[in-house]
């Protein structure tokens, strides 16, 4: 996928000599620091706050917050209780 970003020219200067110090391509490098910087941190503990994790392909998985099933008839008992 091809985006386009605005990246402050000293900034930009600075990661093309780390690039060519590296041998590499400014879009690898920015590829990688990406992922790093994207990468589950082993010293942060899970944000036990958070509504949902993101699964290994990027996709949002919420978390069960109770141990009830959702049913249609738990929805029309709340629907019910909300006169809606």
């Amino acid at each position: 996928m091809k985006t386009t970003i605005d990246i402050p020219e000293p900034l930009y200067r600075r990661a093309k000599v780390r690039a060519a110090q590296q041998g590499t391509t400014l879009k690898q490098l920015l590829l990688d620091a990406l992922e790093q910087s994207l990468a589950p941190s082993p010293n942060s503990p899970r944000s036990e706050g958070a509504a949902f994790d993101v699964n290994e392909i990027g996709f949002p998985v919420f978390r069960r917050r109770g141990k009830g099933i959702v049913t249609n008839e738990l929805v029309n008992q709340l629907r019910e209780q909300e006169g809606i």
